[in-house]
């Protein structure tokens, strides 16, 4: 990704032609790649940076790719920021510091994606390729706030101005290996020191769209590789990641790599793609003669008002699909896939659009962040400083924030435990259940709104009797929430009342597993679900103020709830 998401569409216009269309092939075996891409290539020559390699070193290195990524869940991308013109402020942003890093850990995420420039603002003499020393120690020095909280991160050349990424061409050849082999000499020389915490990126989106631009990318991946493990020591065994073509397109990666470099580590590889899937929903930022901007997505989030910006393609078949893909050709082989980038635009809306786009942003994360890991996927969002503030480090995006942060339970283990405080998500709208307006009387009334971290949207789960539990909202003491008045009907309003011991059966709750770590939230006094009521209106469940009660449980996302600890 570069300066900004709709930059990518100077990049990936024709992609975004071709995506929905692509036949889908059988894939084929992934096979060790020939010797003959190792071939030494004399067009262009720099200094050798290789100069200090040592003997082979596997202290802090004992894990394979497989286990490494069993080891991941949710990453982030720092963009905009390493990766700009001149140096990390090139494009906004301030510099990344250790506070950062420690945000994006509190926020649930444990891996760390660093895009970042080398030759095309760091390296002073085009004719000898070598990096300034100084920024070859600040990288290091960002590397190393990641590795302080024990996160995993990828480290990569990134856009670079495009030296490799447009070229992967038998014409260029020749000088993109001799480059790519001067620049990772010097970089992991300088990062040798990390232990398997640190992982290293060939490139970010190489623009190979056939059979033989494909096997000029893997002449680079594989130039890569042969220089990382020359300089030995802990370097012998990093684990590697190299990139699909055509910008790490899913389709494209599935039909023409076919082939994995020649690695002398064992199960030391992984493959990295990205999704921007819809392109229209994601990124694309006009109309055009191939198709309108998508400003919603998925089942459920269509709209009967906007209809001419409803998908038209590309929704959760195709995403799961893609996945699957993934899966079958790469993971189901030994070889962890990385999806290093994927996001979604702002639309400029108001109104019931702006709720329903919201809603269906949400969605679409979460969506892709439960496939991605259900099929050995490990996601990166892209961000530029839209989710988590760059300078006060405070969240900016709430809902999408609990969106990716619940899509990462696999519902493998609860998601709430006795005594934790948590914001409670409706699957539907991705707002969090309150007690509306801060109100702290008996018979206060529930209801859901964007999450502003009030102590009236946080919730403690205590337990209650046989196997039940209370749900005792933080704003105010020995309250719980409640359907009022007893009620067994449908559409009974649930509000809050003082409780003593376990809490009668009406104020007492069970949290039953849906699927993909969501849960039915059922009251032992009517048997019925806690749900955002649908009203009379499709937008009706997207709005702020928009009530909670009871219902007859059929399945509904409105009526299934996500635990997010605070």
């Amino acid at each position: 990704m570069k300066k900004t998401l709709s930059y990518f569409l100077c990049i990936l216009a024709i992609p975004a032609l071709t995506r929905c269309k692509k036949q889908q092939i059988a894939s084929p075996d992934v096979k060790p790649l020939a010797k003959t891409s190792t071939k030494v290539l004399a067009a262009v020559s720099y200094p050798s940076y290789n100069v200090s390699p040592l003997p082979p070193d596997q202290t802090g290195m004992t894990s394979t790719a497989t286990q490494i990524a069993a080891n991941m869940t949710l990453g982030i991308n720092i963009g905009n920021t390493m990766e700009a013109q001149y140096n990390e402020n090139g494009w906004g942003n301030p510099n990344i510091t250790q506070a950062l890093i420690d945000s994006y850990k509190q926020r649930g995420f444990n891996a760390i994606r660093i895009p970042c420039n080398w030759n095309w603002s760091h390296v002073p003499d085009s004719t000898t390729a070598k990096i300034d020393p100084a920024w070859l120690a600040r990288v290091q020095q960002v590397v190393q706030y990641c590795v302080n909280d024990g996160m995993y991160a990828i480290l990569n050349i990134h856009w670079d101005h495009g030296w490799l990424e447009l070229n992967c061409t038998t014409t260029a050849q020749a000088a993109v290996n001799a480059k790519q082999k001067a620049l990772w000499e010097q970089i992991a020389t300088q990062m040798r020191g990390f232990d398997q915490h640190l992982l290293f990126a060939s490139a970010n989106e190489p623009n190979a769209t056939d059979s033989t631009e494909m096997r000029v990318l893997l002449s680079y991946h594989q130039t890569f590789i042969n220089a990382v493990r020359s300089t030995g020591g802990h370097n012998s065994y990093r684990t590697l990641v190299i990139q699909g073509p055509k910008g790490g397109d899913i389709v494209y990666t599935n039909n023409l790599m076919n082939t994995m470099p020649t690695d002398p580590a064992s199960n030391r590889l992984m493959v990295e793609i990205h999704n921007y899937t819809p392109w229209n929903f994601c990124l694309l930022d006009a109309d055009q003669s191939y198709g309108n901007r998508f400003f919603y997505w998925g089942s459920g989030y269509h709209t009967t008002f906007d209809v001419a910006n409803n998908p038209t393609w590309g929704e959760e078949s195709t995403i799961s699909e893609n996945f699957q893909m993934m899966k079958t050709k790469f993971v189901d082989h030994g070889i962890p896939v990385i999806m290093g980038e994927f996001a979604v635009m702002d639309r400029n809306l108001t109104g019931d659009s702006l709720n329903f786009n919201l809603a269906s942003r949400a969605y679409w994360y979460n969506y892709c962040v439960h496939q991605a890991l259900g099929n050995g996927i490990l996601p990166f969002l892209w961000d530029t400083g839209s989710l988590i503030n760059r300078s006060t480090y405070t969240v900016k995006d709430q809902r999408d924030l609990a969106a990716l942060v619940q899509g990462a339970q696999t519902g493998a283990s609860p998601a709430f435990q006795v005594g934790g405080v948590y914001q409670i998500i409706n699957r539907y709208s991705f707002k969090p259940l309150e007690i509306g307006g801060w109100a702290t009387a008996n018979g206060s009334l529930a209801d859901q709104w964007d999450y502003l971290a009030g102590p009236n949207q946080q919730f403690k789960v205590q337990a209650a009797a046989n196997g039940s539990y209370l749900l005792t909202p933080m704003h105010v003491n020995g309250k719980c929430l409640e359907v009022w008045g007893w009620s067994g009907a449908n559409g009974g309003a649930v509000d809050m009342w003082d409780y003593t011991g376990t809490g009668g059966a009406n104020q007492n709750w069970l949290i039953q597993p849906t699927y993909d770590g969501f849960y039915k939230i059922i009251n032992v006094n009517s048997g019925k679900a806690l749900e955002v009521n649908l009203g009379n209106d499709a937008a009706v469940p997207f709005r702020n103020g928009s009530a909670v009660d009871q219902l007859d449980y059929f399945g509904g996302k409105n009526q299934q709830w996500g635990f997010v600890k605070i």
